[in-house]
């Protein structure tokens, strides 16, 4: 239950920075790459990569949502969401912006158990990052971060990483302007969709124990910018879990470009049997349980009935039983 709170704090604050009600400006897309160092042990280095959303509240103020992953060291496989505040300086005619960041991180770390099994270890860090942004053109722009991540109880690290990133604003430069599309765009609620996907899964442990998954989701916006999706979902059969479900989402949304494209962070229960994690009790031996689940995903609208949905789910488990799963649906939708 307490990540299940956690995880909800970090939806609830992502809907302010998605929702339309705000008169903000740019919305920044980066993905970015780089290396990861333990600052107690500098010999002891992985690759790091991170996916950014950054949004501009005011001229010198921003938020961002970030996944980043750090790689994989002797004993720690750790990756997580990070949710920061910026101060921001734009110099050079807004050609360079220059940003201070810091914020909450929860992260998700795969260590080692004896026997050759292993723990899923949640936890709370602070992170502190600094960024160079060059914008070179109408849309795109180049992006040098560092991170700084100090959980109390874990290992701390740095992350050096660049990247690439484009601009998904109104007009064509990151000037001041309304969220996502058009101002009558700004009211834009989801149409009924269902959607078949398929995809793979992987358990979060040392050996990344995958497996082929499916789900079908209804979708449905509930207010401007606002989903809620029920989904059955299956994860297949990677040996060391056997988990299928049913999850209920609310989902923070996005739009960009006359609605043809949407973006969106999930949050909510995921009830599931696990065949693999049976009770040992007499009276239960396929145990009914409820886990968070955080998901991405985007859209692309195909015609005015079809589209084309990519997800990512996250399931917290409270047993080392993590797992992503990645799926890719075709969907049909109509109006309310």
């Amino acid at each position: 239950m307490t990540h299940f709170i956690r995880v909800s704090k970090l939806s609830a604050l992502t809907f302010f920075l998605l929702g339309a009600g705000l008169n903000l400006h740019a919305q920044e897309l980066t993905f970015l790459g780089g290396d990861m160092t333990i600052n107690t042990d500098l010999k002891r280095s992985s690759y790091t990569w991170q996916v950014d959303y950054r949004q501009d509240l005011y001229r010198n103020l921003a938020a961002s949502v970030a996944y980043i992953n750090e790689g994989h060291v002797a004993g720690h496989r750790r990756d997580g969401t990070a949710l920061e505040l910026w101060g921001v300086l734009p110099i050079f005619n807004n050609q360079l912006s220059l940003a201070l960041g810091a914020g909450p991180y929860y992260y998700y770390d795969t260590q080692p158990l004896p026997g050759g099994n292993s723990a899923n270890i949640h936890g709370t860090a602070l992170i502190i990052s600094l960024s160079a942004t060059y914008y070179f053109s109408d849309r795109w722009f180049a992006r040098f971060m560092i991170n700084r991540i100090t959980p109390s109880t874990d290992i701390k690290v740095e992350t050096a990483a660049v990247g690439i990133g484009f601009w998904f604003g109104r007009d064509k430069k990151p000037t001041p302007g309304k969220l996502g599309d058009t101002a009558d765009e700004q009211y834009y609620v989801t149409e009924n969709e269902v959607t078949a996907f398929a995809g793979q899964s992987i358990v979060n442990t040392l050996f990344s124990a995958k497996s082929i998954a499916y789900a079908l989701e209804y979708r449905r916006g509930i207010m401007p910018h606002l989903d809620w999706t029920a989904s059955a979902i299956y994860e297949g059969d990677p040996k060391i879990v056997r988990r299928n479900g049913f999850a209920l989402q609310l989902w923070p949304v996005n739009t960009f470009f006359h609605e043809r494209i949407a973006v969106g962070l999930g949050v909510g229960p995921y009830v599931f049997i696990d065949e693999k994690h049976p009770v040992t009790t007499t009276t239960q031996k396929i145990p009914v349980a409820v886990a968070p689940m955080v998901s991405l995903t985007c859209s692309a609208r195909l015609s005015e009935h079809w589209l084309v949905r990519m997800v990512w789910d996250r399931v917290v488990s409270n047993y080392n039983r993590d797992s992503d799963i990645f799926l890719v649906g075709l969907g049909y939708r109509w109006p309310q």
